[in-house]
């Protein structure tokens, strides 16, 4: 019994899904603000928010931290890449992001140190 599938309806289905996912992310963003406290950085893009993500800095209106930005970039991807990777981001926030790495180093790097210790930790745990 052979399925047919229609290709495009199928692009346009996810297209819409893509949407919608956008729109919930956007709401519940909207959400966490008004229900924990939010704090401004000097950095447009850039908030820590009690609650959220061990009020590590992160991208307002998203869960991306500014560490996941910054080891993208170490793995090689673009600017570019990130926002065609993470859809709700735009160049604007990527870039002012790298921006508050490059302020903010040795606090964005003491972060990558501790998840690549604990990182280890759990892998040699599983092995072993």
């Amino acid at each position: 019994m052979a399925v047919e599938i229609d290709v495009q309806q199928l692009y346009t289905d996810l297209g819409d899904i893509k949407e919608m996912l956008r729109k919930m992310q956007q709401a519940m963003s909207q959400l966490a603000e008004t229900v924990s406290l939010r704090v401004k950085t000097e950095h447009p893009h850039i908030v820590r928010i009690e609650g959220l993500c061990g009020e590590r800095p992160v991208i307002a209106g998203t869960r991306i931290s500014v560490r996941t930005i910054v080891e993208r970039v170490r793995l090689g991807d673009s600017p570019e890449q990130i926002v065609g990777n993470y859809p709700p981001l735009t160049l604007a926030q990527v870039y002012d992001a790298l921006s508050y790495y490059h302020e903010h180093k040795s606090e964005i790097e003491a972060e990558m140190a501790a998840n690549e210790k604990a990182l280890a930790w759990v892998t040699k745990r599983s092995s072993g």
